[in-house]
């Protein structure tokens, strides 16, 4: 499946026009054995994921703050008194990954992207065009509660999708970066 660069929306096999926008998608369509392969051998899917990554980068920096904030605010004393307690206590890496999910889920259902996706151009949509909704935007974020479910989420996606845009969890979602 080939999706415009300008637009998200599922070109034709036979061109390079979009019909929706008339946005040129001049690119060398090629014959590949695997996704990986696929990547590997063009530029523009490598930029993609390059942006995908930097955008992670920044919205986890986003997130870490934020989630950080917002635990010392909640509780202030236990911090100042003993913060490595807090943080152990806590569990900051699983509080971090819920609000990763809250983030993304809802960042990607109302406005199309995260801050961080938004800086680097990139979109979440629904493969049938569109916004994902909620439980979309949810499922395709799971992977994210813990980076090694992450790593598995984008590996497996690589070797069973067709798309190389999507990770496994987009693949059930029903959603892909543009």
């Amino acid at each position: 499946m080939t999706y415009c660069v300008k637009c998200g929306k599922k070109l034709p096999e036979d061109t390079n026009l979009c019909p929706n926008c008339e946005a040129s998608n001049n690119f060398e369509r090629r014959s590949y054995e695997s996704t990986i392969n696929r990547i590997s051998g063009d530029r523009h899917l490598q930029e993609h994921w390059i942006k995908r990554i930097v955008a992670l980068i920044i919205d986890s920096v986003l997130v870490g703050i934020a989630t950080t904030v917002l635990l010392m605010a909640i509780f202030f004393p236990v911090f100042f008194t003993n913060p490595t307690k807090f943080f152990n206590l806590l569990s900051f890496p699983f509080a971090m990954g819920l609000f990763y999910i809250l983030y993304f889920s809802l960042a990607e259902t109302i406005y199309g992207s995260t801050l961080g996706k938004g800086i680097l151009g990139l979109r979440v949509i629904a493969v049938d065009g569109g916004r994902p909704s909620f439980e979309k935007a949810l499922i395709r974020n799971l992977s994210k509660i813990y980076w090694i479910f992450l790593i598995l989420d984008l590996i497996v996606g690589l070797l069973v999708s067709k798309d190389p845009h999507q990770k496994y969890s987009d693949l059930i979602a029903g959603t892909t970066v543009i």
